[in-house]
């Protein structure tokens, strides 16, 4: 197969062995014959329906194949597709597909009901992928059950469209700063470049099995399914409500043999600090990929102490905007660190520029910049929006990604924080991802979120944390203590907050929003000063 596709497709020239190979394991196990079938047949009826290149086609359901089904077919077509959580609320689904306008809504009966009495665009043809009676319409929008609607195109042979590397592809919605979801473009180009890296870089094809974690309308999942479906591996599709479960993650890892895994850390650091992921367990796994936050050192080490000795860990970064634009692998050296690993190097067709606040390049080990990023990673921007600050940036082909960075004396890039997280107290300036990993060098301490609470001379540093598995609670002063050994004193958090669990958001990461809110979901045990 190309090593260097420039748009994302699902091969048709398989070998009679290749076609009866597992393209999904679990649950719902489907072979590569089924699974091209199907889609084959999804394209043929889109097709009925007078999609054009360039429409939109959204997908919310559950996590299964058909979702993978519908992706696919909806990229043979020439249209983008839209893939929402399943368990996003209904009200913010509707935002997006008003937004989006999609002719085609794919979905399953529970989601469905949801948007009943809705507002849904008047283009739309809803297919529900389940069940054997359906309404005929919903809030005035055709629905057509997905056997009907696929089944009627066996046997028939349609000419597909052409696609050229600058067809839109995707539509991956994220939070907007204004509070309405906004929509990145992503390109086949962009998504070209960053399959043909991973599969030039990784040793993978058939024999493998990738571990679908992350949701559909997350990044990282572009990684699970094009890279896997198009080097004719088997791919583990993770249920929702498997997602946060720690022994069916590990239980699904050992039944399918699953060789790579790519999520957020905070998951592989539940499954090391639960104990479910054992050596055993962990015998199958090449290849450990994470991104999308930064690894605590500690927790990294753990985890690569489980892991046979020949597995590879890698460190990608990179915002929605770019997917991912950098790498490191992992040495023996970095285990020993006391700060976060490198983000490495670019990946083949990024363009990296460190800069000060005035623009000027950044090329001296351990100064901070701003690191921004071009080349055939960047995404062509924001669906309908264009008069966002970011707009010019990537009409010029970059991408100012708002993340501190700076340069290792080996010419690495390590992650330096947010810009929107560098904060000023008593007149210094702090990155409170600093205090972060500096908490989470403590051995009791299994995670940590810093937040700056109050302005001006009431600006504190407050520190929520969770606690490995039967580990005492330390108080504030021997975490102060802790931290003094690595922070200067006005970097010391000001008080100290234990929770059952810090609260995510739906892409694993830490949600600073509900901690600002309140830790409504915590056995709230605070540490602070005034309760030593």
């Amino acid at each position: 197969m190309d090593a260097h596709p420039t748009v994302i497709r699902l091969p048709r020239d398989l070998s009679a062995e290749q076609a009866e190979r597992p393209a999904f394991v679990g649950a719902q196990p489907v072979s590569y014959a089924e699974f091209t079938a199907r889609v084959d047949a999804l394209s043929v009826r889109l097709l009925d329906l007078a999609v054009r290149p360039g429409d939109r086609i959204a997908v919310w359901m559950d996590k299964q194949p058909r979702y993978a089904e519908a992706v696919f077919a909806a990229l043979d077509v020439g249209c983008a597709y839209v893939p929402l959580d399943g368990g996003q609320p209904s009200q913010r689904v509707l935002t997006i597909l008003a937004d989006a306008e999609p002719t085609v809504l794919f979905t399953d009966q529970r989601h469905l009901a949801a948007l009943d009495g809705g507002r849904l665009p008047s283009s739309l043809t809803m297919i529900v992928v389940d069940g054997a009676a359906s309404p005929a319409t919903i809030s005035g929008v055709p629905v057509r059950s997905w056997t009907d609607f696929a089944g009627g195109a066996a046997g028939r042979i349609t000419l597909l469209p052409s696609l050229r590397s600058t067809d839109l592809a995707a539509i991956l919605y994220t939070s907007g700063s204004t509070g309405a979801p906004k929509g990145v473009r992503i390109s086949h180009r962009n998504l070209a470049n960053f399959i043909g890296w991973a599969r030039e870089e990784l040793d993978v094809g058939p024999d493998d099995v990738f571990a679908n974690h992350a949701s559909f309308n997350f990044d990282l999942s572009t990684f699970d399914l094009f890279t896997a479906l198009t080097v004719g591996a088997a791919v583990w599709i993770v249920g929702d409500s498997a997602a946060r479960d720690v022994s069916a993650l590990a239980a699904g890892i050992r039944e399918h043999g699953v060789t790579v895994w790519y999520s957020v850390p905070s998951i592989l650091g539940l499954l090391t600090a639960s104990g479910a992921l054992t050596r055993e367990g962990a015998g199958s796994l090449r290849y450990v990929l994470f991104a999308g936050e930064v690894f605590p050192v500690p927790r990294l080490r753990e985890l690569a102490a489980l892991l046979p000795e020949d597995t590879a860990l890698y460190n990608l970064y990179g915002p929605t905007e770019t997917n991912v634009c950098t790498f490191h692998r992992v040495r023996p050296q970095d285990l020993r660190r006391e700060t976060p690993v490198p983000i490495g190097g670019p990946i083949t067709g990024a363009r990296l520029d460190v800069v000060d606040d005035y623009g000027a390049p950044v090329t001296e080990p351990g100064v901070i910049g701003h690191l921004v990023v071009g080349g055939a990673c960047v995404t062509p921007g924001y669906w309908r929006r264009t008069t966002d600050p970011a707009t010019a940036f990537h009409c010029a082909g970059q991408h100012p990604t708002g993340d501190l960075v700076s340069y290792e004396d080996d010419g690495l890039l390590v992650y330096r924080g947010r810009e929107d997280r560098m904060v000023k107290v008593s007149g210094y300036r702090i990155e409170l991802g600093e205090i972060e990993a500096a908490v989470q060098q403590h051995p009791d301490i299994a995670d940590a979120a810093v937040l700056l609470t109050g302005e001006g001379p009431q600006a504190r540093l407050a520190l929520y944390y969770t606690l490995h598995p039967g580990a005492p609670k330390p108080s504030l002063v021997r975490i102060k203590q802790h931290c003094a050994r690595r922070l200067p004193t006005y970097m010391l958090p000001h008080s100290a907050t234990c929770l059952d669990q810090l609260p995510r958001n739906a892409n694993g990461k830490a949600d600073y929003r509900r901690l600002a809110h309140g830790p409504a979901q915590s056995t709230a045990a605070p540490t602070g000063a005034a309760r030593q």
